[in-house]
């Protein structure tokens, strides 16, 4: 059944759950008409999976395929002006709508083409993978990569509304569940300690990919970060929360040492390397520390890496964009179910606590 879930703020919007792919037409042409033009953006992959479904609603509009190469690198600004040239040509104006159709990476870049291309126009995310359905669709930011830092160049730029058609689960290979558990798991240590629960009870189902069980834990972990941002809209107060484990995850990400290393991968070692940091400050006890590396061992996500330079991850995490006045800010657990901003690790503690992560 379909429901709606409003994330509130100044420019507030809805997500709706449950939603059909080709559902999808009846809702726009509620909203925007039958005479709007409609631009889908997609990676190959995807295009080969769903793209028929979403058309299919959409076949009394005007509406263009465009589609890139399923790659984390496509997250740049060669992508956005192919994007550009290819928008033109279908005669993209500013009535048009973007619909990003796919996981995180092209619901960053669609959306910050969308938001770029003739000063903004609208769009729609439509998240076929755990992760984004649960995490990156969400919150209205929007990005591509440079070679200087991930996300470096982008906005915060609040889609129309949110499709998630949580069938798509279905065809994910394990990799990509994992990838969304793992910011499962962030949200649950951020602020919810009952979602904590439910992932260690439901483990053993999860880990075998149960498709009801999988959208349940979807509805109650982004519902999470929608409270959040609705509170912290552009991340000027507890918005940062959400980015626990982020800033030793995308330092992984960035590293030529580990080259292959997914988001939710990145999260997840990110997630252990916190842990450790708050266990050696007091913030989190010997038995809640144990407990948060027993749930990442129970859903087969990583917690280490292979030994490297700690002071060259140190430098990496330098360019992290909640940096300030050159001083590394960090998110780190309270407990499980509540964490904090620290402002005064030094270098010595943060290396400290990526050796604990080194095999």
């Amino acid at each position: 059944m379909l429901q709606q879930v409003n994330v509130g703020g100044s420019n507030g919007y809805p997500i709706f759950l449950n939603a059909s792919l080709e559902g999808l037409g009846a809702y726009l042409e509620e909203k925007f008409g039958v005479k709007a033009h409609y631009l889908l953006i997609t990676n190959n992959r995807v295009a080969n999976l769903y793209a028929e479904r979403v058309l299919k609603g959409l076949k009394e509009f005007r509406t263009d395929l465009i589609t890139v190469p399923d790659s984390e690198e496509e997250k740049s600004l060669t992508t956005i002006a192919r994007l550009t040239e290819e928008a033109v040509k279908f005669r993209t104006d500013r009535d048009s709508v973007v619909l990003a159709l796919g996981g995180g990476v092209i619901g960053d870049l669609a959306g910050f083409f969308a938001t770029i291309y003739y000063r903004g126009i609208r769009y729609i995310q439509i998240p076929t993978t755990l992760l984004a359905q649960v995490d990156s669709s969400i919150g209205g930011k929007v990005a591509v990569n440079h070679a200087c830092g991930k996300n470096l160049l982008g906005a915060f730029s609040p889609p129309q509304a949110v499709w998630t058609d949580f069938s798509t689960l279905r065809t994910l290979p394990w990799s990509e569940i994992q990838n969304g558990l793992a910011e499962t798991v962030k949200h649950a240590m951020v602020a919810d300690p009952e979602l904590f629960d439910f992932i260690e009870s439901h483990a053993d189902a999860i880990r075998n990919h149960d498709q009801d069980l999988l959208s349940r834990l979807a509805a109650r972990s982004l519902a999470v970060k929608v409270k959040i941002v609705s509170e912290d809209e552009k991340e000027h107060g507890i918005r940062i929360l959400l980015n626990l484990g982020h800033s030793f995850g995308h330092a992984l990400e960035t590293a030529d040492s580990y080259k292959g290393i997914s988001h939710g991968q990145g999260v997840s070692i990110g997630l252990a390397a916190a842990a450790n940091l708050a266990r050696d400050r007091g913030l989190l006890t010997e038995k809640e520390l144990a407990r948060i590396i027993s749930l990442l061992d129970k859903l087969k996500l990583p917690r280490n890496i292979p030994p490297c330079a700690a002071k060259d991850l140190l430098s990496l995490m330098a360019a992290d964009k909640k940096n300030k006045a050159g001083n590394k800010i960090l998110v780190l657990p309270v407990g499980i179910g509540k964490s904090m901003v620290v402002t005064d690790c030094t270098d010595q503690e943060i290396m400290q606590a990526w050796e604990k992560v080194f095999k």
